[in-house]
């Protein structure tokens, strides 16, 4: 199976295509796009969440503890102020509630190259990050979901491509 780093240059491959794409032929902003090129990054790695040791897990909890409390920020800010205590307790509690209980919680329910390195999975994450960009408007939203879509694709066609071998020209 691919590394880590051939997953990570998958993504960044097609986090980078589709914000160009998107900045050129969408209309997209120079922040719109580098927000696609983030998630599709990501999602390149995100197949390898059920993988109980090593670097895309980590990756990923250590993304996504920056990326979650900040998208919930505002409305979180609506409902308790947003004092220096609020943000310290707000961003603490968040960062040790992902890293720490979401992970362990996922690391028991998942197995490695199980349901995770799978099209359905593949899908689901895409329709995760269409919601994800849903309130910018529709196109940012297709292109948010299509980055991430095709990010674990890749990541599915990676491992799929390193899982055979060619021996004197011919494949298994």
């Amino acid at each position: 199976m691919a590394g880590f780093k051939t997953h990570l240059a998958g993504g960044i491959a097609s986090g980078t295509g589709l914000s160009l794409i998107g900045y050129h032929f969408q209309g997209l902003s120079l922040m719109q796009a580098g927000a696609i090129f983030v998630v599709g990054s990501a999602a390149g790695l995100l197949p390898d969440l059920d993988s109980d040791t090593g670097k895309p897990l980590a990756f990923l909890f250590q993304l996504v503890s920056i990326l979650v409390p900040s998208l919930l920020f505002t409305r979180a800010a609506q409902r308790f102020g947003n004092s220096p205590e609020f943000l310290i307790c707000y961003f603490t509690l968040s960062y040790l509630l992902i890293n720490y209980v979401v992970c362990a919680v996922i690391k028991k329910l998942t197995v490695h190259r199980g349901i995770m390195h799978s099209l359905p999975f593949a899908l689901l994450c895409g329709g995760i990050g269409y919601l994800l960009f849903a309130p910018s408007s529709r196109d940012m939203a297709l292109m948010g979901g299509s980055a991430v879509l095709a990010g674990c694709l890749v990541h599915l066609l990676l491992d799929e491509f390193s899982s055979f071998d060619l021996k004197l020209g011919f494949i298994p």
